[in-house]
């Protein structure tokens, strides 16, 4: 139970830097105000009783502080903490003389203080409040308000334990802030490291993207675009952004039908499209985009990939041909190829195979001389055919 009270759990980083901040100075101020009234009762027993209640105020001060440091409320625990050493402060002034009396040394250090934890803005406006505090005990004693009209007087050893003690204070303080400053510092050049990591591990998988990806505007301006477009069109990536993307379309017409796709749906999907080399020649690719949106939720920019298809085109086209090809030799082989073998068999059934010398026999010669020269002619296409497939690999 002590543990975790002393230990409060925060939800939030910043909220648990600020309530171990808030904790240390805690316990530093506990540490000195003890230190200083037990010092201060035993050269100034007659006042006893007005220290240990200070001691008591303090405590129940910071106890209270740390149980809602405990419940995770950082930022209201900051607050009660000043607002509850100003009581304190304030409360021991006005019944120990006004601006001299006991405590109202601490006074300057409650500003130190409130601007490690409640930070920089408000602490002007603070140090404004804790003048007119400071100024209004003043006040009080030119009408007469105080409770106590003399301030209690310290002997020289106490007033030096007091301003001992304020130095110290000050001290720790500054040597928290410090502290903090040190470790932002060090965060923000470990960030910074880190960052610079990260870019430029982006930076190698943008340079060594194969495809390649982009963003534009929505008119089409090109405004990135990955390095590997020079692989693909021989354009460098600087001769192509800031220029509109239909300059690059071979038929500009495409992107006129892009457009209504990807806003109607937000995205286009293996999108075919042309594009012109720095060459002159094309380049065959599918494009995958979408739409980025800004955070009120109007269309900011386009990005996508692209993906050269021209080898698989020419392939797909390639093999298109040899099966027509093909179809083509399977057609001569099936029919064009049958009908002359069949006259051969046709001509050769009708010779009189028994008496070679019947005229028939020669009226047939010819006819069979004609249907041989027109198989040895689609035997030739059938050739002729297979060689066109064969230079095609």
């Amino acid at each position: 139970m002590l543990k975790r009270l002393l230990n409060p759990p925060f939800i939030h980083a910043e909220v648990n830097q600020l309530g171990k901040n808030l904790y240390k100075i805690i316990l530093g101020v506990c540490f000195f105000v003890t230190l200083t009234y037990i010092l201060a009762m035993i050269f100034q027993r007659q006042f006893s009783t007005r220290y240990m209640s200070m001691i008591v105020v303090t405590y129940l001060v910071s106890f209270i502080t740390v149980f809602l440091l405990q419940k995770g409320y950082a930022k209201i625990s900051a607050y009660f903490y000043i607002i509850g050493l100003l009581f304190f402060i304030l409360m021991f002034a006005v019944t120990g003389g006004g601006i001299q009396g006991h405590g109202i040394q601490f006074l300057p250090i409650l500003a130190l203080f409130a601007g490690l934890t409640i930070g920089r803005k408000q602490i002007w406006i603070f140090g404004i409040f804790l003048s007119m505090c400071s100024f209004s005990l003043l006040i009080a004693r030119h009408y007469d308000l105080l409770i106590v009209k003399e301030p209690i007087k310290n002997s020289d050893f106490i007033s030096w334990v007091y301003s001992t003690t304020c130095i110290f204070l000050l001290c720790f303080i500054e040597y928290m802030s410090v502290g903090s400053l040190n470790k932002a510092l060090a965060e923000a050049k470990e960030e910074l490291i880190l960052r610079k990591k990260s870019e430029e591990k982006y930076r190698q998988i943008f340079d060594s993207f194969q495809d390649v990806y982009y963003q534009t505007d929505m008119e089409g301006k090109i405004l990135l675009i990955t390095p590997s477009i020079k692989d693909h069109t021989g354009f460098d990536a600087s001769e192509i952004i800031g220029k509109n993307v239909t300059d690059f379309y071979f038929d500009p017409q495409k992107r006129e039908m892009f457009l209504p796709e990807i806003q109607l749906n937000g995205k286009v999907q293996n999108y075919e499209i042309d594009f012109k080399t720095k060459y002159g020649k094309v380049i065959r690719a599918i494009i995958s985009s979408k739409i980025l949106y800004d955070e009120s939720g109007t269309p900011k920019t386009i990005e996508g990939t692209i993906h050269d298809i021209t080898l698989w085109k020419n392939a797909e086209e390639m093999l298109k041909l040899k099966n027509e090809k093909l179809t083509e030799v399977a057609f001569l082989q099936s029919h064009i190829v049958r009908r002359p073998v069949a006259n051969v068999l046709g001509i050769l059934h009708l010779i009189n195979k028994d008496n070679p010398a019947d005229p028939m026999n020669l009226a047939l010669i010819p006819k069979l001389e004609q249907v041989s020269k027109d198989l040895d002619d689609v035997i030739k296409q059938i050739v002729e055919k297979t060689n066109e497939i064969d230079g095609m690999n």
